[in-house]
C-alpha cells in the first residue's frame, strides 16, 4: 500500500484536528500558532502562508500535518497525527519530511515542534533533537520542544 502526502485545505486538516488530535480543546484552533521558538508570541507569524498536508487512504484522510514560519529562519511543524490503524508505518515521517523541505523552500534554517511525549521517537526518527524539559500545554500534560537543523 503506497501512500503520498499532498496539500490540503485548512478546513480539511482543520476537521481532523478537532474531532482527533485535539478533541475539547477550548481555545480557537487556527490555522497559524503565533508561538515563535523562543516561547514568545507574534503576530506577525499570520504574514507567512501556512501549509497544510495530508495522506488519504480509500478518499478519506488518515493522517495530517501543518507547518508555517515563526521567524525569518525558523518554521513550525504543527498537528501532527496519523489515525491508530495506520500508525507505525512511516506516515509521520512522510509528512515531517514534507514539511522539512517546505522549510527548506522557505529558506528557513530550522524547523521545529512541541510533540507529546508519546509522539517524541517519531521525531527522533525524523532528525529531530529534543531541548529542554517537558511542559503542560492545553492539550497534553507532557509537551517538548523538538529542533532540527535544515
Amino acid at each position: 500500500m503506497i501512500h503520498k502526502e499532498e496539500r490540503i485545505s485548512f478546513n480539511d486538516i482543520l476537521y481532523i484536528w478537532q474531532k482527533y488530535l485535539w478533541p475539547g480543546r477550548e481555545s480557537p484552533i487556527k490555522s497559524h500558532s503565533a508561538m515563535t521558538l523562543n516561547g514568545s508570541i507574534s503576530m506577525e507569524i499570520y504574514n507567512y502562508p501556512a501549509t497544510h498536508w495530508g495522506i488519504y487512504h480509500n478518499n478519506k484522510i488518515i493522517a495530517v500535518n501543518s507547518g508555517h514560519m515563526s521567524s525569518k529562519n525558523h518554521y513550525r511543524s504543527r498537528g501532527l497525527w496519523v489515525h491508530e490503524q495506520f500508525r507505525k508505518k512511516g506516515l509521520a515521517q512522510l509528512l515531517l519530511s514534507a514539511t522539512t523541505l517546505q522549510a527548506k523552500k522557505e529558506g528557513c534554517s530550522v524547523i521545529w515542534s512541541i510533540p507529546r511525549k508519546e509522539a517524541l521517537p517519531t521525531y527522533k526518527a525524523s532528525g529531530f533533537t529534543e531541548e529542554g524539559n517537558y511542559f503542560a500545554t492545553e492539550t497534553s500534560t507532557a509537551n517538548i520542544y523538538a529542533t532540527k537543523l535544515l
